[in-house]
C-alpha cells in the first residue's frame, strides 16, 4: 500500500506524531511519503492508497487552514483516509468536522488518532498543563498506529465494516458553544491586533515565510500582517527573533481564565482514567 500523510504543525507537537505514524506505516511493510500540508499539491493524491491528514486542534475543531486544503481535494469513489490531531487538552469536534469535509468529497476515515501536546500560547502560562507531550507513552502509540492502519484500511475493503469509526457533533458543552460562536470574523473583530514595528523589523522574513496562510508581507510599505486568511494562531508574534510584531494580550488573558480551568479540570478526569500524565503542578498554572 501506498501512504501519503500529510500534516500542519507548528511547534512540533503534530509534526513528531506525524513522524512516528510514518515510521509505524514503514514498519509494517508499506510505503509511506510525508509532507507538509502547505506544500502539497491535492493533484497529486490520486497517486497513493490511503490518506492520513493530521492537524493541531484550534478553537476546539480543525484550523481553518486545514478545512481549506480538503475543500480543495479532489473527488474520489470512496479512497480511504484516517486523521490524526495533537491538543492541549479537549479534542473538541475536530475528527467530526474533519471527517462531514472528508465525506463530501468521497473519502472513507477509517482510522483516528489523538495525542495531548505542549503549546505554548501567549495568552496562557508560560509552563502549560501539557508540557513534556506527546511523551513517549504517546510517541510508541502513535507508531503503532501506523503499524495498524493499513491492514485496517484492508479489512475494511473486505467488508469488516464495524471497523469504520463513528463520529458525533458535540453541541451542548461550554467549549461546544464556544467554538460554534468563534467564527472566522468574530475572532477578526476581536483578536488582538498585530502590528509590525518597522524601526525593529529587520525584515529577516521569519514571521512571512512561517504563516500558514500567507497572511504576512513585510516586503510592502507598509508592512501588512493579519491579512485576509489568517488563521489566528499568533505563531508570527512569538516567532519574530527581534520582538517587532506588537499585540496587547491583556483582555485575552483575563477571558482566557475561564477556559484554563475548563482544560485542567478535563486533564484531572483524563489523569483519573489513566489516558494522561501530568509533567506539572497544575496550582502553579491556574
Amino acid at each position: 500500500m501506498n501512504v501519503l500523510v500529510i500534516y500542519f504543525s507548528q511547534t512540533g507537537g503534530t509534526e513528531k506524531i506525524a513522524k512516528m505514524i510514518q515510521k509505524g506505516i514503514l514498519n509494517s511493510g508499506n510505503k509511506c511519503e510525508i509532507a507538509k500540508i502547505k506544500s502539497v499539491d491535492t493533484n497529486c493524491l490520486k497517486d497513493f492508497d490511503l490518506i492520513g491528514i493530521g492537524t493541531p486542534t484550534f478553537f476546539f475543531r480543525e484550523p481553518i487552514n486545514v478545512r481549506t486544503f480538503i475543500q480543495k481535494m479532489k473527488n474520489t469513489d470512496g479512497k480511504h483516509c484516517f486523521v490524526f490531531c495533537t491538543h492541549g487538552s479537549l479534542i473538541g469536534n475536530t475528527f467530526f468536522y474533519m471527517n462531514e469535509e472528508l465525506i463530501k468529497k468521497r473519502y472513507l476515515v477509517v482510522g483516528t488518532f489523538d495525542s495531548y501536546s505542549e503549546s505554548s500560547i501567549q495568552f496562557y502560562p508560560k509552563i502549560m498543563h501539557t508540557i513534556k507531550h506527546p511523551d513517549d507513552i504517546e510517541i510508541k502509540e502513535a507508531e503503532n498506529f501506523g503499524e495498524s492502519i493499513c491492514d485496517i484500511s484492508l479489512r475494511v475493503k473486505n467488508g469488516e465494516i464495524d471497523l469504520i469509526p463513528k463520529f458525533e457533533l458535540i453541541e451542548n458543552t461550554w467549549w461546544a458553544k464556544q467554538s460554534k460562536a468563534l467564527t472566522p470574523e468574530l475572532l477578526r473583530k476581536f483578536y488582538p491586533k498585530f502590528k509590525i514595528n518597522i524601526d525593529n523589523c529587520v525584515k529577516c522574513l521569519t514571521c512571512q515565510e512561517s504563516c500558514p496562510v500567507d497572511a504576512i508581507n513585510v516586503e510592502v510599505n507598509p508592512p501588512e500582517i493579519q491579512k485576509e486568511g489568517c488563521i489566528f494562531c499568533a505563531y508570527c508574534e512569538k516567532l519574530c527573533p527581534e520582538g517587532a510584531i506588537e499585540a496587547d494580550w491583556t483582555m485575552t488573558r483575563k477571558g482566557a481564565k475561564g477556559n484554563l480551568k475548563g482544560y485542567v479540570k478535563a486533564l484531572r478526569e483524563a489523569e483519573l482514567q489513566g489516558k494522561f500524565r501530568p509533567y506539572v503542578d497544575y496550582e502553579k498554572i491556574i
